[in-house]
């Protein structure tokens, strides 16, 4: 099951949720409400020697920065 970060749109309460597969309602877990919007997350993981990550910090980004998405 995946994690996601969520964000409430009523509110603005960041949080994170366990979705199974097939779920298709998130509710705010302050607020109740179902306004919510799914969090861009980026994925890190262990290397020999730190973490490395989807996203590099340097540029590029998805697709190399060259669309202007950064």
């Amino acid at each position: 099951m995946p994690i996601y970060e969520y964000r409430c749109a009523a509110c603005g309460h960041d949080f994170e949720r366990y979705v199974p597969s097939g779920t298709t309602t998130v509710a705010c877990p302050t607020c109740r409400s179902e306004d919510v919007t799914r969090k861009l997350s980026v994925v890190a993981f262990k290397t020999g020697g730190g973490l490395a990550g989807a996203a590099s910090p340097s540029g590029g980004g998805c697709c190399g920065g060259g669309c202007g998405c950064r």
